[in-house]
């Protein structure tokens, strides 16, 4: 009970920093998504899952609805792997992913490992905001 406790507890202060409010949907997401500490990559149906699992009160509307606030709130980086569903990543770090196309899975490329890529000269106007790059896979 102690480490539910624990992870409640860093869940609001989470979103309290983020400027959340702190509801009891967004507690139990929150704790789910970085209640171990690992970097995840999840889509909302999973996390969804996850809470109904946990025998929370949630439904599929709020996971999105919190994610997409998470994610503009800089907790959550969204990315769009597949066409069919979106990624949520709880590493907000510089970097980029491979992704397997027969499992779905996401994997973290350290952004260091493609450091001598060049980009193309921008157009005029123009300034970066960031790059996506996913290196697919099949298994």
């Amino acid at each position: 009970m102690a480490d539910h406790d624990d992870k409640a507890q860093r869940a609001i202060a989470l979103l309290e920093q983020a400027g959340l409010r702190a509801t009891a949907q967004r507690v139990l997401l929150v704790s789910l998504l970085y209640g171990d500490g690992a970097h995840r990559h999840v889509t909302a149906e999973q996390l969804y899952e996850e809470a109904v699992m946990a025998r929370g009160k949630v439904s599929l509307a709020t996971v999105y609805n919190t994610m997409r606030a998470l994610s503009k709130a800089g907790l959550l980086r969204q990315v769009n792997a597949d066409a069919g569903r979106i990624y949520f990543d709880t590493n907000t770090g510089d970097h980029q992913h491979i992704y397997d196309e027969s499992t779905g899975t996401l994997t973290d490329i350290d952004a260091a490992i493609l450091k001598d890529i060049t980009l193309p000269p921008l157009p005029r106007g123009t300034r970066l905001e960031g790059v996506d790059l996913i290196v697919r896979v099949r298994s």
